[in-house]
């Protein structure tokens, strides 16, 4: 079986750059649904995701659009139209797995398999600032800690598909485990499922 990946989380920044770019006032809504209308946003391989066309897979993690992505997630057209086209290549697909805050609640509710996973604040702000520093981006322990704390209270307040964690979704707290264990304990989880 091919298994295609979707990190639904690009999809969000990829309109949020989009908007950005166009300096678009996130409060006159149908500005954001004019730009949203003649907007293509699609995965490509290698985990790299196409906003009409162009490939914008670093420019998405920047800090502008860092701040801003959570304001624009909260945003029900833009949720309405991501998700539609979310279900669009899942059901196009072979078989999927999908990386996002919603999939369980909302995108993909009857997956065959649904995880959580989930880590102290301080790691999260750890592993995120190692990812920055990767690709150049150097910003204070703080401001990255206070972004990701913004980013959960923004995805968690939201009146349009909450953060939440869905019935029936197994959670693993990766704070203290290496990635591979990680992805040992969802292999493990799957095949006893299968078993």
């Amino acid at each position: 079986m091919n298994l295609t990946y979707l990190d639904t989380g690009a999809m969000y920044r990829a309109m949020t750059l989009k908007l950005l770019r166009e300096k678009v006032d996130l409060s006159h809504i149908d500005r954001v649904l004019a730009v949203l209308e003649r907007t293509e946003i699609l995965p490509g391989p290698d985990e790299r995701i196409y906003l009409d066309g162009e490939d914008v897979t670093a420019e998405i993690r920047t800090p502008q659009v860092n701040a801003a992505v959570s304001r624009v997630a909260e945003l029900t057209p833009v949720r309405r139209k991501l998700v539609q086209q979310q279900q669009e290549i899942a059901a196009a697909a072979e078989g999927i797995v999908m990386e996002g805050r919603d999939i369980s609640s909302r995108v993909m509710p009857d997956a065959d398999f649904k995880f959580y996973l989930d880590a102290d604040l301080t790691e999260r702000a750890r592993r995120r600032m190692r990812e920055q520093h990767a690709k150049g981006l150097f910003l204070s322990f703080e401001s990255v800690l206070h972004e990701i704390k913004e980013r959960d209270r923004i995805d968690s307040e939201r009146a349009d598909s909450p953060l939440e964690i869905a019935p029936g979704v197994q959670v693993i707290d990766t704070t203290y485990l290496p990635v591979e264990e990680v992805v040992e304990r969802i292999v493990q989880a799957v095949n006893r499922h299968r078993d």
